[in-house]
């Protein structure tokens, strides 16, 4: 497949229990098929938050995308959640969602603030924060 954002080959990587497509030498974005980010349980967040601290390439997020799996189907841009932090691209014919580079983490702290949120993503939280304080062999907590 070919990323959205800068036509790149997009690598499949594994995540947890599923297998993600990530634009590697690239723009650093992550392509999630249908209901994929809805699944997103702890071991997957905690390989995702990591992925995301791959330097982004340059981008223009405004500039329109077409879907990976559609390759006809512009993606709408949307936002993740009724806080309106962070604006996502989905395709409305296949459902697969598209980040660009930084959006998973961004999610992740919005998700922090939100009063509710889904058990899976409060485990992911709670595994991330964990990774996030966990100290180095120098004994300092570990940036990610």
């Amino acid at each position: 497949m070919i990323c959205p954002a800068c036509k790149s080959p997009l690598r499949e990587k594994g995540a947890g229990d599923m297998t993600v497509d990530v634009c590697y030498g690239g723009c650093g974005g992550i392509w999630f098929d249908a209901k994929e980010l809805q699944r997103v349980n702890a071991r997957a967040a905690a390989t995702l938050h990591t992925i995301w601290n791959i330097p982004a390439g340059n981008v223009k997020l405004t500039d329109p995308r077409i879907c990976p799996r559609c390759p006809e189907q512009l993606l709408a841009r949307k936002w993740f959640s009724e806080l309106k932090q962070v604006e996502i691209d989905e395709c409305p014919k296949c459902g697969g969602v598209w980040l660009d580079a930084g959006e998973f983490t961004r999610i992740y702290e919005e998700s922090k603030r939100a009063k509710v949120t889904s058990p899976l993503w409060t485990a992911a939280l709670e595994v991330i924060a964990a990774f996030e304080n966990k100290p180095s062999a120098s004994g300092n907590a570990a940036n990610v």
